[in-house]
C-alpha cells in the first residue's frame, strides 16, 4: 500500500506534501488497513497558520486505522460509535480528541466531526467523493473541510510558527507548504527563550511519532 500513490491526483498535492513533511507516510503505509480523509488543495488553505505540530495533529485525525467505506461509516453513525483516529495513538489526545463520529444531515448528507465536540454540535466536514477504495485495505474519501478538533491547537500555542497562506494556485509550486527559511541566530535565540519547556517537550514528542 502506498498512500501517496493513492493520493497522486493534482487536486491533493498539498495534502500529500503535508503528510510527507509531517513524517506520516511510512506510518500510514505500515497499517494493515487504513482510511484516509484527504482534502483538496483549496480546503488545505484553511490550515494555513497552524504550527507544524498542530498541522501534524490535525492530519492524524484524518487517518483511521482500519477500513471504513460509506456503508461501514453509516453503521457507526447508527450506533453512535466513536471511531478511533491515528491521533489517539499519539498519546497526546485529551478526552475524545482522538475520535470522530458520523452524522446524517440535510436529508441524506453524511458528515464527519470530532467526538470532542459539544453534544448537539452539527458537524460540517462533508464527504465529497471516494478517491480510492480497495476493500479491507484502503479507503480514501475526500472531505469538504478539515475536521475541527476542539482544543487541539492550544496544545501547541507556545511553539507556533505561522505558515505562509496557502491557495489552490500554490498547489503545484514546489514552495507550497515548504519550510520557512532558517531564522538568524539572534532570532532563534529569542524564539527559544520564549518557549515553555512543557510545550517544547510535547511538540518534540509528536514530531517524533
Amino acid at each position: 500500500m502506498d498512500v501517496l500513490k493513492v493520493l497522486s491526483g493534482p487536486e491533493y498535492t498539498l495534502f500529500s506534501k503535508a503528510l510527507t513533511e509531517a513524517n506520516l507516510v511510512d506510518k500510514i503505509n505500515s497499517l494493515n488497513a487504513v482510511t484516509v480523509f484527504p482534502l483538496s488543495n483549496a480546503a488545505m488553505g484553511t490550515l494555513a497558520g497552524k504550527s507544524p505540530e498542530a498541522l501534524k495533529a490535525t492530519l492524524m485525525t484524518h487517518v483511521l486505522p482500519g477500513y471504513y467505506d460509506d456503508k461501514k461509516l453509516v453503521e457507526c453513525m447508527g450506533s453512535q460509535t466513536p471511531i478511533e483516529t491515528l491521533y489517539q495513538s499519539s498519546g497526546l489526545a485529551q478526552g475524545n480528541q482522538g475520535y470522530i463520529k458520523v452524522q446524517l444531515i440535510n436529508e441524506g448528507e453524511v458528515v464527519i466531526g470530532s467526538a470532542a465536540q459539544a453534544p448537539g454540535t452539527v458537524y460540517d466536514a462533508g464527504m465529497v467523493q471516494f478517491v480510492a477504495r480497495e476493500p479491507e485495505v484502503i479507503s480514501a474519501i475526500e472531505l469538504t473541510k478539515p475536521i475541527a478538533v476542539p482544543g487541539i491547537d492550544n496544545l501547541y500555542n507556545n511553539v507556533k510558527l505561522p505558515l505562509a497562506a496557502l491557495t489552490a494556485d500554490d498547489a503545484m509550486s514546489p514552495s507550497a507548504l515548504a519550510p520557512s527559511p532558517a531564522p538568524s541566530s539572534s532570532d532563534a535565540s529569542r524564539l527559544c527563550m520564549g518557549l515553555l519547556a512543557a510545550a517544547s517537550a510535547s511538540a518534540a514528542f509528536i514530531l517524533a511519532l
